[in-house]
């Protein structure tokens, strides 16, 4: 592979991803995605995504012990999300996926920017038990789609009004369980080959850098800021969505 300003801009964007990721719980998949395969066909980006995800996603959700409440608070979310999964693969054959991004991008940027500019629409604890496994469902369902889950997770547990740690843990929980399932999605494309997974190892190693220092920024970053920081990669996701889903008509 030649070493052009593409790879450049790519290994960049990747690197940046990794920062965001520690920082945030999220934006590694959705940042990076769209970079690689401007180098490699969006199955093999997927493939080569999934383990440094899962990686990061792992120290985050171990970070500060098992997240035991997480997991008895979001049981459903995380359910109905590996199902969502197993309909986003199958639909991946059959729906043009400019369609998807673009109505997940526009719905993204409407609802992030009314939170950015205090128009945030908050979930009650008593309406929690009903969109949990909805939004579980809808997050599983455009990453097996799209290989994008953050956005639909991070509106929703966003609006529970979670602390930092509670947040983080709880998208990469999330993450980690949805990702299980897509591995086993894409299993049966018959992607995982020698050349893939040598080239996820690099990225992992690659990224892994980047990530630390974004745990660093987490630990010291303020709650108010956090949250702005959080819609604000939110409308930038969306964005990124929508371009995607333009260029591709």
């Amino acid at each position: 592979m030649a070493v052009d300003g593409t790879l450049v801009l790519v290994a960049l964007t990747i690197f940046f991803a990794g920062f965001v990721k520690g920082a945030t719980g999220m934006g590694f998949p959705l940042i990076a995605t769209p970079m690689l395969t401007l180098l490699l066909d969006i199955r093999m980006a997927i493939v080569v995504l999934l383990l440094p995800s899962v990686v990061m996603d792992l120290s985050q959700i171990f970070r500060r012990g098992v997240p035991t409440a997480i997991f008895r608070r979001f049981s459903s979310m995380f359910l109905f999300a590996l199902a969502g999964v197993f309909l986003g693969v199958w639909e991946l054959t059959r729906l043009p996926l400019w369609v998807l991004n673009l109505i997940l991008g526009t719905v993204v940027i409407v609802f992030a920017g009314s939170g950015l500019f205090a128009l945030t629409l908050t979930t009650s604890r008593r309406a929690e038990p009903l969109m949990s496994p909805v939004m579980g469902f809808a997050g599983g369902f455009f990453l097996g789609l799209t290989n994008t889950m953050g956005p639909v997770m991070a509106l929703y547990l966003h609006g529970l009004r979670l602390d930092k740690a509670e947040f983080v843990k709880a998208i990469s929980t999330a993450f980690i369980m949805a990702k299980f399932w897509q591995v086993v999605a894409i299993s049966t494309w018959g992607l995982f080959t020698a050349e893939a997974l040598k080239l996820s190892l690099f990225v992992t190693a690659f990224v892994l850098v980047s990530f630390y220092l974004g745990l660093r920024t987490q630990d010291r970053i303020r709650q108010r800021v956090f949250n702005r920081a959080i819609l604000a990669l939110l409308i930038l996701s969306g964005l990124m969505l929508v371009y995607r889903a333009l260029n591709a008509t």
